[in-house]
């Protein structure tokens, strides 16, 4: 079984989860909110990896680390709300309680970057998971060649962690905005994120790929990179799916002959052709 369950060694038992105590909540759009939940003991984790957290008396649901692990245990958690679950975690304050069990999955292949430019594709709220990578890129910029954010949202009042892309720009990382629909103050791109190919001064041959958003899109990014020229084994996609209890136990994220949560949620979309993932 993949996935770091050392965390879970205080009460012994993985389907238990440990406390987190709400320190900061942030408003990121109308109905996205960031979490910064404190654990009794410090939790390491990886990019691409997903904690389950639950609320009690209102369920659990998958949700994707979007911080690097940090010496002070706590992990950032960005929350659309959407359902029961996400919706009793949006009335909750700071110094209530979340649970967090995990973290599972297998998180990003970070060794093929080094070296590479790197193409990091997100639709929506598909940028939480891909902002921990964001923010090693920028931490250890000698390890990497040229990076490119190709960052697609609905709207502009949708766009997620708008005010530390101005921050990611002045880090040296180069973030093509785009949105399906503008308004009146909106001056940027419109159109769909994999429209915007042209804006990426790279040899997709050499380079490799980071994606996270719709389906559809990610479907979409992974065809036309690898027309592009870009090998299959360094196109690498995280996926969602309705898993209930993160482990491999309960069926839900099966897909082919793979699990969403113990073999994932990260794959290549050499595996996902081959194991015919996604259909």
């Amino acid at each position: 079984m993949k996935g770091n369950l050392k965390n879970n060694k205080k009460n012994g038992n993985i389907y238990i989860p440990l406390n987190g105590r709400i320190e900061e909540i942030i408003q990121l759009t109308s109905d996205v909110r960031l979490f910064k939940a404190k654990t009794e003991i410090p939790i390491d984790y990886k990019p691409g990896q997903f904690f389950m957290i639950s609320v009690w008396g209102s369920g659990e649901i998958p949700i994707s680390v979007t911080s690097l692990p940090e010496k002070n245990g706590m992990p950032e958690l960005c929350i659309r709300k959407t359902g029961v679950v996400t919706t009793a975690i949006h009335s909750l304050q700071t110094g209530q309680f979340v649970g967090l069990r995990g973290p599972y999955g297998n998180g990003f292949p970070m060794d093929i970057s080094k070296g590479r430019d790197v193409v990091i594709v997100a639709g929506g709220i598909g940028i939480a998971p891909l902002r921990p990578l964001i923010q090693q890129f920028i931490k250890k910029p000698n390890e990497t060649g040229k990076v490119t954010l190709l960052y697609g949202s609905r709207t502009p009042d949708e766009i997620i962690f708008r005010d530390e892309v101005e921050d990611w720009k002045k880090s040296g990382i180069t973030v093509v905005l785009t949105v399906d629909k503008g308004n009146d103050n909106w001056n940027g791109n419109i159109g769909l994120v994999t429209g915007f190919w042209p804006e990426v001064r790279t040899n997709f041959k050499n380079a490799v790929a980071y994606i996270c958003g719709p389906e559809v899109m990610i479907k979409a990014a992974m065809r036309d990179l690898f027309f592009l020229g870009m090998p299959d084994d360094r196109i690498i996609t995280t996926l969602e799916s309705h898993m209930k209890c993160g482990v491999g136990k309960c069926g839900h994220c099966y897909a082919g002959p793979k699990y969403i949560c113990t073999d994932g949620p990260v794959f290549s979309y050499k595996e996902i052709k081959e194991q015919s993932i996604l259909k």
